[in-house]
Formats: C-alpha cells, structure tokens, sequence
C-alpha cells in the first residue's frame, strides 16, 4: 500500500456520528450507537451484541436479526462450538477478528457450521473484541449473508478500535460512577461502604474503607458465600453494620446481573426500622410480613407457604403494599425501606 493511499474514505456526517457516540458515554444505550457508526464504514445485514464470560454460556445482549429459534439453539448448546467462547482476549490484546480468521485456526464443528449456514444464513462474522474485565468481554459483532469481510475492512476496524477501546474505557468508568452514586443516595447520612461486583465476580468498585467495615460486620474483609450465593436484600452484621443488596441499575452490558452491596452503620435494628416504616405507612400486621420476607428474599411461592396463603394473596397484599409506599414494583421496595427511614 502506498504512502498516500487511504484504506477507506469516511462518509458524510461521520464526524457527527461520532460526536454523537461521545455524548453517549456512559449512557445504557452506547454500545448501539457505536455500531451506529461502524455500520456505514463495514456494512452489514444484522449485528449481535454478547457478553463472553470465561468458562460460561456467553450472553446475548441484543441483536438486529437474529431469529428467535436461532436464538435459542445457541443458548440451548451450540454456543459451546462458538470460536469466540473459547478466545483468550488476554492472551492476545485487544482485537478485531473474522470468522473466517477464525476457522483458518482449524475448521468449525460440522453442527455450528449448519447452524451458521441455515439458521443465520451468514456468510461471514466481524467481531470487535472490548474487554470488561480480567475474564470477560464484549464482543460486538456484525454478521454477512453472502460475503466475507476483505481484508481492508479487517484493517479498518483494527484502526477504528483503537479510539473505541478509549471510549469503551471512559464509559465503563462512567457507567460504573453513575451506579455508585445512584447507591450513594440509599445510605442518606448514614456511614456507608460500597461494593460492586461483575456478573462473574470481578470487582467493579470498592470504596476505600469497604475492607475494614466488611471486618467489623463479618470478620472478613469480602462478602460472606452465603450472602454471595443467597437472595436477601438486608443481611445483619455485627456492631450495628447492616448488608443491603440493592438492585443494580440501568441495562448497560457492564451492569447486567451485577451484584451491588452497601454496607452502612445502622442507628436501629432491622426490626424496628420495620415497625416504624409499618406506622409511617400504614402497613398492617401482614402487610409487614411480607415487606420482611421480600427483603429477607422470599419469592411470592415462598411467601405464601410462610404464611400459609396464596400466591395470589400475596400479589394483592404487594400492590396495596406499593400503593401505599408509592412504588411500583419490588425491586424499589428497598430503596423505599431505606430513604423512608
């Protein structure tokens, strides 16, 4: 390739697409508009957008035209001969790879090959490859009926990746923020610690003091297994601390099944915070008990064996429950336990 030639001439309107990617940082919806603005450089006819997690059924996020059997044949078992799941993004930096670059490793599995073939109809994969963390990443990748990516698209995504994965960066700090702030506000003036854990356990944010409470609460400095394994949104500790469990939020990839914990200083025991959000709200003796059996993680099913009623009993106590703390569904029932007090 000589000195002056250009491996491909940007379109009209890219500087603003990209400036519009920029405004997007840190927002649940940035990774579409990065696409957005690779689509007219390396056309495509449909996108999947999936999250790759080490030893783990990748997930997908979105897609523009997957069908929703093909959707399901992979999820079921065929994403176990995916070439992707098993690339070790560590072993090898950051990267864009084809689908045929792929196979010329050695040839797909005869079952995957039919799937690619007849279910998707694709010809060939481009995968931008950002990672997440130590042992997970995102893949973004755009997917061909009838042609195969050449190599000057190849080498135009490499180069496109690299001011990408300067945005990826900024906008996992940025999503990451947005979370502990939104959890920040459930503490109120009560001293507090912050812990954020990926879908795999990878540590997204620890506030500074988090090690020396998590000691004082439960003589370790991480979270306890069975709070790791468990369902409860309160869990007591020791000397006042108390471990609450609020849902994550927003949709972004980052965020998706995290696990989110605060650990703050408690002027009162669980139970007469509850008696007193009982009388602040007109909770009645049931109502009550089901607001700690939801928090204690009980789903509708486990509630009314508890208290030996319906599930249907149990739904109608709820919605008169999030009538009268202004809510709309449980996961802002914990929230409104905490900010109400």
């Amino acid at each position: 390739m000589g000195r002056h030639e250009r491996v491909h001439d940007l379109p009209a309107g890219f500087g603003k697409t990209m400036a519009r990617v920029l405004s997007r940082m840190g927002r649940d919806d940035f990774y579409e508009t990065v696409i957005d603005a690779i689509a007219p450089l390396i056309p495509c006819d449909f996108w999947i957008m999936a999250r790759y997690e080490e030893a783990a059924k990748p997930c997908i996020i979105s897609e523009s035209g997957m069908a929703a059997r093909a959707k399901s044949a992979y999820a079921d078992r065929l994403w176990r001969f995916d070439p992707l799941a098993s690339t070790p993004l560590a072993n090898d930096g950051h990267r864009a790879v084809s689908l045929r670059n792929l196979c010329a490793h050695g040839p797909l599995d005869r079952s995957y090959a039919r799937y690619l073939d007849v279910d998707l109809g694709i010809a060939d994969e481009l995968a931008l490859l950002l990672p997440l963390n130590e042992r997970s990443f995102l893949a973004l990748c755009l997917d061909r009926h009838r042609e195969a990516f050449d190599d000057g698209e190849l080498r135009l995504a490499s180069e496109m990746l690299d001011i990408l994965l300067e945005m990826h960066r900024q906008h996992v700090t940025l999503t990451v923020e947005r979370q502990v702030t939104r959890t920040s506000s459930l503490a109120g003036d009560a001293p507090a610690e912050i812990l954020i854990l990926s879908a795999d356990g990878a540590r997204l944010f620890q506030s500074e003091g988090w090690g020396e409470a998590a000691r004082q609460a439960f003589d370790r400095p991480g979270v306890p297994d069975h709070v790791l394994r468990g369902d409860r949104r309160v869990i007591l500790g020791n000397g006042g601390w108390c471990l609450l469990r609020p849902a994550s939020e927003g949709t972004d990839p980052l965020l998706r099944d995290a696990q989110v914990f605060v650990l703050r200083k408690e002027a009162q025991d669980f139970a007469s915070r509850l008696d007193r959000l009982a009388r602040l709200y007109g909770l009645t003796e049931r109502q009550k008990q089901i607001v700690r059996l939801s928090l204690d993680g009980h789903h509708n099913a486990s509630i009314a064996r508890q208290l030996d009623i319906t599930v249907g009993g149990v739904k109608n106590h709820k919605l008169r429950i999030y009538d009268k703390l202004d809510i709309t569904s449980e996961r802002e029932l914990l929230p409104a336990f905490l900010t109400s007090l």
